[in-house]
């Protein structure tokens, strides 16, 4: 289960970020989860106010997730104190959380449906 555990805001987007961390048990996969502000609800129109985690990796129970609102490389990382940290980027020029202090919702997917790529055959 991620969870926000802190949100740095400013006007300089390299310097804004929000710090979430697997409060879970098990390992997941970062793929699918969502950052959404609440007057995205409000407003119906999401642009800019929503994030969307693409990257392909395994977040492992207690492991933090630092997600900077300005443009960079995904990467793995150590913080100061050796804690492990996955490093992401929202690729946006302008900052998101500076000046608002509504609600910030965590979306994560509930289950997904996927095809089998190879035919079954029985015999």
């Amino acid at each position: 289960m991620v969870r926000i555990v802190g949100i740095q805001r400013s006007p300089d987007p390299y310097c804004e970020f929000v710090l979430l961390q697997n409060q879970g048990s098990l390992r997941l996969s970062l793929r699918g989860h969502a950052l959404l502000r609440e007057d995205a609800l409000e407003s119906k129109d999401v642009d800019g106010l929503l994030h969307i985690f693409t990257d392909e990796v395994i977040i492992p129970p207690g492991v933090y997730i630092l997600l900077h609102t300005g443009r960079g490389v995904p990467r793995w990382s150590r913080s100061r104190d050796g804690a492990l940290v996955y490093v992401a980027f929202m690729e946006r020029a302008d900052s998101v959380w500076w000046g608002y202090h509504g609600p910030v919702h965590v979306l994560a997917p509930q289950h997904t449906y996927t095809e089998r790529r190879e035919a079954l055959v029985a015999v």
